[in-house]
């Protein structure tokens, strides 16, 4: 079970901890929707009439893109779904069409790994080239899916190719609204957007696909990006006010999942790459709204003993050492950040 999948799950033991020592993200809702008025922009995918964007993968696509601009343009999702594809589902696809996905995904990873830089790439290419770029990232979603469900799914689109199609004929298939959809989300991050200043980080403070500490104690966890200390979830959603206590608890459990302050978490943040917004919090301000009675130390001990039946870590701290957090800051104008 992932993270998200435990969140899904009221009785699931990160679901309850939550629950129980972060009680209060309406809080962090209100302050986040105050905020989200001040976006304008909006970034819509121009799908054929008749024809449903398919949402996760274009959700996945903008995020790799946004990894290559960081200069890191592959990972264990994608290289883990290139294994994995050889896992059908219940015979779909055929043999035939999982040994020509499989051929054409290493394929896809060395071209791939060819924008590995330790300064990053541009937040746009040459015309030609971004759309190229485009359409790999969006075949590398597919296969981050297969690592996600350890195995195909059906209708995912990689399964859908002809027997003996090479990579260039899987990015000839990729719809021609992703690439325009993708191109336009990556305006938005560019100058004036976050991304601009965040590629100009040193390579040390750009971290893609953090994992963390207690990941596996929920099954696995991966989150976006850690960039100069501050834990970042990309979110792709025409709808952002309609985010939730879901999206917000995912942010508190990576940084709880943080069980030895690895990262050096300062700040949780929102990316919301259909508005090129981008909404954070200082942890003891995202703490204090969430209604947090420990501190983030003694926080993410306590998780981990809730998460592992106490058989790892320490034991809960005892109640006399359970002292209030500072009150977040109220009625402040917003601080201007080199996120915003």
């Amino acid at each position: 079970m992932s993270l998200t999948s435990s969140l899904k799950d009221p009785g699931s033991p990160m679901s309850r901890f939550l629950s129980e020592h972060l009680p209060q993200p309406e809080n962090v809702l209100a302050d986040y929707r105050l905020r989200l008025r001040r976006s304008t922009a909006h970034v819509v995918p121009a799908a054929p009439a008749g024809q449903r964007p398919d949402w996760r993968m274009l959700g996945h696509t903008i995020d790799h893109r946004l990894r290559i601009s960081l200069g890191a343009p592959t990972g264990q999702p994608i290289r883990e779904g290139v294994r994995r594809a050889i896992l059908d589902d219940d015979g779909w696809p055929s043999p035939e069409i999982i040994s020509t996905v499989q051929a054409a995904g290493m394929v896809l990873l060395e071209e791939l790994d060819r924008y590995e830089a330790a300064e990053g790439q541009p937040l746009a290419l040459d015309p030609v080239a971004e759309e190229r770029l485009i359409r790999l990232c969006h075949l590398a979603s597919g296969f981050e899916t297969i690592f996600r469900h350890v195995g195909w799914v059906r209708g995912i689109t990689l399964g859908l190719c002809e027997p003996g199609a090479d990579l260039d004929d899987m990015a000839a298939a990729v719809p021609d609204y992703v690439v325009d959809d993708i191109r336009a989300q990556m305006a938005l991050a560019s100058s004036p957007g976050p991304f601009t200043t965040l590629r100009g980080l040193p390579a040390d403070r750009r971290i893609c696909g953090p994992v963390f500490n207690g990941s596996l104690h929920v099954g696995g966890a991966d989150a976006d990006f850690v960039l100069d200390r501050a834990l970042i979830d990309c979110k792709a959603t025409i709808r952002p006010e309609r985010l939730g206590r879901a999206e917000i608890y995912q942010l508190a459990g990576y940084l709880l999942l943080d069980y030895s302050n690895q990262y050096a978490i300062e700040k949780v943040s929102l990316y919301l790459s259909r508005q090129g917004a981008l909404i954070d919090w200082s942890v003891a301000d995202f703490l204090g709204l969430l209604g947090a009675r420990l501190g983030l130390p003694d926080l993410r001990a306590a998780c981990r003993h809730a998460l592992t039946g106490g058989e790892e870590g320490a034991p809960p701290p005892p109640e006399d050492q359970r002292r209030p957090l500072p009150r977040p800051r109220s009625n402040a104008p917003v601080q201007d950040s080199l996120f915003d």
